[in-house]
This record gives structure tokens, sequence and C-alpha cells, in this order.
């Protein structure tokens, strides 16, 4: 785990330093901050390879009941990060909330719904109307959209 870390440090890394990693008149670049964590990350993953070369672990990793935990967060998780382009950042991100509410918190469909439904909305109030940035959008927020410009 240290190697793969150092390795994803070394790749980001690499990526900020094609970037203006600095600070400008405006603030700080694009690589910025990548680069700063990145290079704290790589720091981290060689201390961890020492600790793990100097006294090696005997123990069982994981056990297959925590795998499965860990994977029934993870699984969700990925499938929310490859629906968002499809979907729209808000829709995708309602039904993940949903599904957690449900599977992981024990709530209701009532108060999944208003978690889910309630937190896009907020998120859509402050990035999309407040800030002004707009997420990722899928075919629900163009139809929102145009029928908020409409009116």
């Amino acid at each position: 785990m240290a190697g793969l870390l150092a390795a994803f440090s070394a790749v980001v890394i690499y990526g900020s330093l094609q970037l203006n990693s600095g600070w400008s008149s405006t603030g700080p670049e694009a690589g910025y901050f990548p680069l700063r964590l990145s290079v704290l990350l790589l720091i981290v993953s060689v201390l961890l390879l020492v600790q793990a070369v100097r006294k090696p672990v005997q123990e069982v990793f994981v056990t297959g009941e925590q795998l499965r935990r860990v994977m029934s967060l993870f699984i969700p998780t990925v499938v929310l990060a490859v629906a968002a382009p499809f979907l729209g950042f808000y829709v995708a991100s309602a039904v993940f909330l949903v599904y957690m509410c449900r599977a992981h918190g024990g709530f209701g469909w009532g108060r999944s719904l208003l978690v889910g439904v309630g937190a896009v909305l907020v998120l859509y109030a402050v990035f999309e109307l407040w800030f002004n940035v707009p997420l990722a959008r899928g075919p629900l927020e163009d139809w929102i959209d145009t029928w908020r410009i409409a009116a």
C-alpha cells in the first residue's frame, strides 16, 4: 500500500509540475495545492514503507466482514462517480444520498428522500444560483435550467 501511495503521489507531483504550481498575483495557481499535498503524501508513503520493512505485520490485513463493509461504501461511491457525468451531479448525488440513508443510516423512505433531495437543493442553490458555478449536468438539470430561464 505504501508503494501504491508513493506511485500515486509521484504521478500527481508530475502532473502538478506540468501546471503552474506557484503563487500568482491572484492567488494559488492550478498546481499549487496538488503539488504540496502530493509531496506530503509521498513523505508519508516513504515513512510507511520504512515502518513496514522494520516491523512486518503477521496478522490478517482485513477480514471478510471488514472487506464487505468497506465495499458496501466503496462500490456505491464508484457508481456515483461513474453516473455523475451521465445523470448529472445533482441527480446522481440525490440517488446516492437516498441509498446511503436507507442502507447505512437505517432511515425510512421519507427521511431518506428529505435528506437526499434537500441536500441537493442546497447544493444547487449554493453553486448554481449563489456562486454561479455550474456543476456536471445531466438531462434533468438541463430541463430545470431551461424552465428556470423561461420563468
